[in-house]
């Protein structure tokens, strides 16, 4: 059994290819796996998407808009996955081909486009968005990527039981590629130079985070 955790930036394009790789193989390889993915936001991954937009850094203005944004988009997603696994996994992909593929700017039309297109309940999905629970419910994100020492976006948490009852906790940080997850998957993974962190995950994390489970 392999459980895995995807830490991303909502808005972020480099997030959207990891989840695509890790999604395709599981589904080539018949393989379950239980699939968190953990929206996240802090001063770094801020950095990196100016950094990668070829945006000024320097901006404060721009700075502070796209930590406004991105701090937005975590509630989104957290507010989508109250209406189940499947409906959140396609609103994240929707808003991110919005974003990165098709340069829509972030908005509230946006999202409400978004939440229509992927067939959620607008009313409850604006309830849920507005609601202290979303709030919290993304501080727990926080702390958790903060027990696993997950700092940027994307980074991926694979924890394989296969072998190991504790599960073999393996972090990774920048873009799963296609090769990576095929030689997890597949259980024929020797070394990898990606690979930051490969610890018995139980030894790595200090509490349960079963409501974290928002994807499948």
């Amino acid at each position: 059994m392999l459980e895995i955790f995807m830490f991303v930036n909502p808005i972020g394009g480099v997030c959207l290819e990891t989840e695509r790789n890790i999604i395709n193989s599981l589904d080539y390889h018949h393989q379950k796996a239980r699939i968190n993915v953990v929206p996240l936001t802090n001063l770094q991954i801020v950095n990196d998407y100016l950094e990668r937009n070829e945006l000024d850094l320097h901006d404060l203005d721009l700075r502070n808009h796209i930590t406004n944004v991105t701090y937005a988009s975590l509630l989104d997603l957290k507010a989508a996955s109250f209406q189940g696994k499947k409906k959140a996994r396609a609103f994240i992909l929707s808003l991110q081909k919005h974003i990165n593929q098709q340069h829509e700017k972030y908005s509230d039309t946006l999202i409400k486009n978004v939440v229509t297109e992927v067939g959620l309940d607008s009313q409850t999905f604006w309830e849920d968005r507005n609601s202290q629970l979303v709030k919290d419910l993304c501080d727990a994100d926080r702390q958790l990527a903060s027990e696993l020492g997950v700092k940027r976006t994307p980074s991926t948490m694979l924890v394989d039981y296969r072998h190991n009852v504790d599960g073999d906790g393996i972090l990774i940080e920048g873009c799963v590629s296609n090769d990576l997850i095929d030689q997890i998957v597949e259980d024929r993974l020797s070394s990898y130079q990606g690979i930051v962190n490969r610890t018995p995950f139980l030894q790595m994390i200090a509490k349960d985070h079963d409501h974290l489970r928002i994807l499948k």
